[in-house]
């Protein structure tokens, strides 16, 4: 599993923000890849990019971890409302285009998985 960077200058929220991304990541990864999950994120930059120019300009990458990377380092850049804005935007435009892909009840689970760790849900699924 990924982990946050643990940057002694991001706050607490904003660890909880990326560390949601990198839980994401690492239960869509197995379904479609690193290269799956990052068309999924880059379109879903360049659909909140004309509100959250900053967010567009990133450049593609080829894994999930450098993907998040860069999404931590620009959260961080600006004021905790934004970023706390900007992500639920994106989260919510990421949603809608795996739902389309995947359907809503299954892209649900996931998300709910990945949002509560999905450590829990993983334990109770196996007894």
């Amino acid at each position: 599993m990924m982990t946050s960077k643990g940057d002694p200058g991001r706050s607490e929220e904003h660890l909880l923000l990326i560390q949601s991304w990198r839980r994401l990541a690492d239960q869509l990864g197995p379904l479609i890849g690193d290269s799956g999950f990052c068309a999924l994120y880059g379109r879903a930059l360049r659909l909140v990019g004309p509100e959250y120019t900053w967010l567009a300009a990133t450049s593609p990458c080829k894994t999930r971890d450098a993907q998040i990377s860069a999404l931590d380092d620009m959260l961080a850049s600006v004021a905790p409302d934004l970023a706390h804005t900007a992500h639920a935007a994106l989260l919510q435009t990421f949603t809608d285009l795996l739902a389309s892909l995947i359907g809503h009840a299954l892209a649900r689970r996931l998300l709910d998985a990945a949002m509560d760790g999905g450590e829990d849900k993983k334990v109770q699924e196996h007894k």
